[in-house]
């Protein structure tokens, strides 16, 4: 009888403790005001460009040894710093980007965040080109946020294939995100260093 008593409360206590690891869409602590942000990228005359592309044992936190990380074909966006954009970089980056953060989407857990996708739909995309290069015409006067896709794999991969099991391989992707300011005809080039 004893035992069955005892039961119940247990159960209890790890039911309530696995319901708070399931959370919910995160609510960040200002709303999303898609007016400031639209306006903020409406067109002037600066340009933001770059490059990323990770060369192996240059001491970047993704260069391993044998590794090119790039965002070879991937999504550049250029988001408006907003009060929206500067909290939801400091949840996801967890820290506050105050200048250049990186996060490596495979490791980390899952976020969603209430007005992401509105949040989203008032940026500017495009795409790095295959050597990792990439460029913003007519950006409005302003501070920004540049965040680039990146996907990496080893050099010697072919060379691991034939050694062990393909799924053995090491691969990795994330993001890479860099705050910006431009202003009166800019041409910005960022060249690095990223993580």
């Amino acid at each position: 009888m004893n035992k069955h008593t005892f039961s119940i409360p247990l159960s209890a206590t790890l039911l309530a403790s696995l319901m708070g690891c399931a959370s919910g869409p995160i609510q960040l602590a200002v709303p999303f005001d898609a007016n400031e942000a639209k306006s903020m990228l409406a067109k002037g005359n600066n340009q933001i460009s770059g490059k990323i592309h990770f060369e192996p044992d240059r001491g970047h936190v993704f260069a391993y040894p044998n590794t090119v990380v790039t965002c070879e074909g991937n999504e550049v966006t250029l988001i408006p710093y907003t009060d929206y954009a500067r909290e939801w970089a400091l949840k996801y980056y967890g820290k506050p980007v105050t200048d250049v953060a990186y996060k490596l989407t495979h490791r980390a857990r899952d976020q969603k965040f209430i007005g992401y996708e509105a949040f989203m739909a008032q940026t500017i995309k495009t795409s790095c080109d295959d050597s990792g290069n990439f460029t913003f015409n007519n950006v409005g006067d302003g501070e920004y946020f540049v965040m680039a896709k990146v996907e990496w794999k080893g050099r010697d991969e072919e060379m691991y294939k034939f050694a062990f099991a393909p799924e053995d391989i090491d691969e990795e992707d994330g993001t890479v995100i860099k705050k910006v300011s431009v202003k009166g005809n800019a041409n910005l080039k960022l060249e690095g260093p990223w993580p």
